[in-house]
């Protein structure tokens, strides 16, 4: 196995400097392996530059948000107790490709970093430690802890900033918190044995879709890592009204169901896995699949998917490139070469 010492290292390129035209947005595909830069006028790949976190081969970037000060936060897991590779959280600036600070967190299973809306604080979820730690996004401290159930894997902040909520893959439970408090608010349980373990807050504020693998017992390896063990329910997305605290559709899937995103006006919901090349799409008003796209190939661990700001599109970074997905025909109308990059999709000026 390779460790971080071993991985492949990029080297420096100059910066998009003038090859960029001031005013106006790229498309900025943020890996491990590298940074893609894209002009969205002409759907070309202008330069790749080096990864966020250099020779951190098994770093996660599962958001496209940034904090207070522009930058993105992704994280490195432990993968085994007596692996020599520790957890970590990155900061990075996404445009000069320069890590601006790394929080050592040691032999924990760390996953999905989020955001507070105005970007002022950090979450991240501890799963080995059955908790969320919160940061400072300007200081870098850590102003909390958050005792959840077993196996925090993912958590979101509605945009409204009114709940926090992170799936616990081991418990079947959504635990909601306020996020003014950092108290935990109320446990919504998710189906025995569903293997809650990933989550988005829908743009209206009101639900919450919950991701659901069907294992428990995962401390490594993400969710399905041993010694984990299947509880025979399958893959599922299961939609959570946050008002009512239950959930009122469950979607089977066919695939590890790990991401979803909306588009801005929260009509589709477009879900995503590293196994599988296609995206299905549900129709958020009958909570109907509406589509499902196939895609060239599977996004990996390292791919994500992203809706551009204007509504038009959806980015969906697989290793074949960047897919452009029209959200009026939910059909793919380009695929760009990213020089072999994987990773979340940034709309940047």
């Amino acid at each position: 196995m390779q460790t971080l010492a071993e991985a492949p290292k990029k080297s420096p390129v100059p910066p998009l400097g003038s090859q960029a035209k001031a005013g106006r947005p790229y498309i900025y595909v943020v890996g491990a392996n590298g940074t893609a830069v894209i002009d969205p006028t002409n759907w070309q790949h202008i330069v790749t530059a080096p990864g966020v976190a250099p020779g951190a081969w098994y770093l996660f970037l599962d958001n496209h948000y940034r904090d207070q000060l522009g930058r993105v936060w992704s994280q490195t897991s432990a993968i085994e107790e007596s692996y020599s590779a520790l957890a970590d959280v990155y900061i990075t600036d996404p445009k000069t490709f320069r890590n601006e600070k790394t929080i050592p967190l040691g032999y924990n299973a760390v996953h999905t970093v989020g955001l507070t809306p105005d970007g002022k604080f950090a979450v991240v979820p501890v799963s080995t430690g059955n908790k969320l730690n919160v940061y400072d996004t300007k200081s870098f401290e850590q102003v909390a802890t958050v005792n959840v159930g077993d196996g925090p894997f993912d958590m979101m902040i509605s945009s409204d900033g009114k709940y926090c909520c992170t799936p616990e893959v081991n418990s079947d439970t959504l635990t909601v918190v306020d996020p003014k408090t950092w108290k935990v608010m109320a446990k919504i349980p998710t189906g025995e044995g569903s293997g809650s373990f990933m989550v988005t807050t829908w743009p209206n504020n009101k639900f919450a879709s919950v991701e659901c693998c069907g294992y428990h017992g995962g401390k490594y390896n993400l969710a399905l890592g041993p010694p984990a063990t299947s509880t025979g329910k399958g893959f599922a997305i299961k939609y959570v009204d946050l008002t009512s605290q239950s959930v009122i559709k469950s979607i089977p899937l066919d695939f590890l169901a790990v991401w979803d995103e909306f588009t801005p006006n929260g009509k589709y919901d477009f879900i995503f896995g590293p196994l599988a090349a296609k995206t299905v799409v549900v129709d958020t008003g009958t909570l109907e699949v509406a589509e499902t796209i196939e895609l060239e190939s599977s996004p990996g661990l390292n791919g994500y998917i992203t809706p551009d700001p204007n509504g038009k599109y959806v980015y969906a970074s697989v290793k074949s490139g960047l897919q452009v997905i029209d959200t009026s025909s939910l059909q793919i109308v380009d695929t760009i070469p990213t020089g072999g990059v994987i990773g979340t999709p940034f709309v940047l000026e």
